[in-house]
């Protein structure tokens, strides 16, 4: 539940940014790329193919975010939020189980009606604005104990996940626009909307005190301790909430909590430095790690034989 809350929530920012972004800015000139870009930070890119449709902007939008025939679209993501509370409404707050059943049902009966991609601002900003209000009351009204840990391991697994989908996304649309597009304007406009698409360009001013670039956000988004949407911040909340859960499990190789910890102390003791050069590649690897270790909860603690 946790999970599928901050990825339709994340989906629903890139989405919203990308397209304004595509709008209001005079460098970026080719549509056909911020819709590239948009499916491949949704993970949409061979589902959409599939479909066989043009690669125009009211497909890919409707795609992504309201399509009912996409169990990977924004729609289908909460959907299976309200499926999971459903399963365990004998677990949560009545005031929790409310506001998500509330979000579905103002959701589908906007999606029901159906928008054009320039309405994706409206949109994207619901989204937005109700995982915040369903966060509010998984903080606010659940006891601290498994449930609660557990969501909250699912949103902090999750975040990270899609900071690095961003980060990824966005290193290759520079790879891509690099050809055409040169010079500091550039490189303000990509690294301003990387930030604006994880909800961090204010903090990071505040932070860096200067002009968005690769290498300080790549160390913003990833390294930073005291910010909660880097990588960093995410990855050492998910291992606290590893240790709240496992107590009574060893601390060995292979285990959740060994993993868990080995992956925060690698972020927590690499420098952005060490990985400017081919970012690329830490960032797949990082990812492959997040994955396995979700894995192995997902074996462990939540299925059923």
């Amino acid at each position: 539940m946790g999970r599928y809350l901050e990825r339709a929530e994340h989906i629903a920012r890139y989405t919203r940014v990308q397209y304004v972004a595509s709008v209001d800015s005079p460098l970026v000139q080719r549509n056909d790329l911020v819709l590239a870009s948009i499916l491949q930070m949704s993970g949409n890119t061979q589902g959409f193919l599939g479909t066989q449709q043009p690669l125009e902007e009211n497909e890919v939008i409707r795609y992504t975010t309201i399509s009912e025939d996409n169990p990977a679209s924004i729609l289908g993501y909460i959907d299976k939020v309200r499926e999971n509370a459903r399963g365990v409404r004998d677990s949560i707050s009545i005031e929790l189980w409310e506001a998500i059943n509330s979000f579905y049902h103002k959701i589908n009966a906007y999606a029901a009606a159906g928008f054009q991609a320039e309405e994706i601002e409206y949109f994207a900003r619901r989204i937005e604005e109700n995982s915040y209000i369903i966060k509010g009351y998984v903080e606010n009204t659940l006891l601290r104990n498994e449930v609660w840990l557990l969501l909250s391991l699912g949103m902090h697994l999750e975040r990270a996940v899609q900071i690095i989908n961003i980060l990824l996304a966005k290193l290759h649309d520079k790879q891509k626009l690099q050809a055409t597009q040169q010079g500091n304007a550039f490189e303000n406009y990509l690294w301003t909307s990387t930030l604006l698409s994880a909800e961090s360009f204010d903090m990071y001013m505040r932070c860096q005190r200067t002009a968005p670039n690769k290498h300080h956000v790549l160390n913003f988004l990833l390294f930073d301790p005291s910010f909660p949407k880097s990588v960093a911040f995410s990855l050492g909340s998910a291992r606290q909430c590893i240790e709240g859960i496992f107590l009574q499990e060893e601390n060995k190789k292979g285990s959740i909590h060994f993993k868990a910890s080995r992956l925060a102390c690698h972020i927590q003791y690499t420098t952005v430095e060490e990985i400017e050069d081919a970012p690329e590649e830490f960032l797949h690897k990082t990812l492959g790690e997040i994955y396995e270790l979700a894995n192995v909860l997902n074996t462990k603690y939540l299925s059923y034989n």
